[in-house]
């Protein structure tokens, strides 16, 4: 039990056991003694009798050493999914998120850098809506300005990134060449 992890989530420690089933099942902790703690099964009154209501329905829980009551801010069966959810979003909160309805998929990634390490390429080949796409992001190092270039074999065209750096501030020409011969360029417009 050393590898045990006890989250305090509405000011009740929570342990994370699992059922046989393999499920996660929290379990409320007294703050002060470390009791599990047991729900107060609600009372109603119906105009003729009193009734009691399932656990699950419970807003208080008990502690057997006081013995004392600790409210909770949500029906007991509710605040045990809160505490899960809790728990889990702080585990989503600094995954990867890949959007799959309208946004392309990573397939590859490669970055290089200068020889002093002052400027980098960076290409990764993704997958969309409209098929595979190659990306390059240029600039330099440490600077939030760089250059995207975007090129997509199926169409056949080689395009940029409008609210980056345009691609001839970082190189004097791009230049794509496609399976059936056909090419599209980004250069640099000599002075006269």
């Amino acid at each position: 039990m050393s590898n045990l992890e006890i989250f305090r989530i509405d000011n009740i420690k929570w342990w994370i056991t699992t059922n046989a089933s393999g499920g996660r099942v929290p379990v409320p902790l007294c703050p002060k003694h470390n009791l599990r703690l047991t729900a107060i099964m609600p009372t109603y009154w119906d105009g003729r009798r009193s009734i009691t209501g399932s656990a699950e329905n419970s807003i208080k829980l008990n502690c057997a050493e006081g013995p004392h009551e600790i409210p909770i801010s949500r029906k007991y069966f509710e605040e045990r999914q809160y505490v899960i959810d809790r728990i889990d979003a702080k585990v989503f909160k600094d995954v990867k998120i890949l959007n799959l309805d309208d946004e392309a998929v990573p397939i590859a990634k490669d970055k290089k850098y200068s020889k002093d390490g002052k400027l980098f390429v960076t290409s990764q080949l993704m997958e969309s809506k409209r098929g595979i796409q190659v990306v390059i992001y240029a600039g330099k190092k440490g600077s939030a300005k760089k250059t995207q270039i975007l090129i997509s074999p199926s169409e056949r065209r080689l395009a940029f990134d409008q609210s980056d750096l345009h691609p001839t501030d970082v190189f004097a020409k791009v230049e794509a060449t496609f399976l059936d011969g056909s090419k599209s360029s980004i250069e640099k417009l000599k002075k006269e």
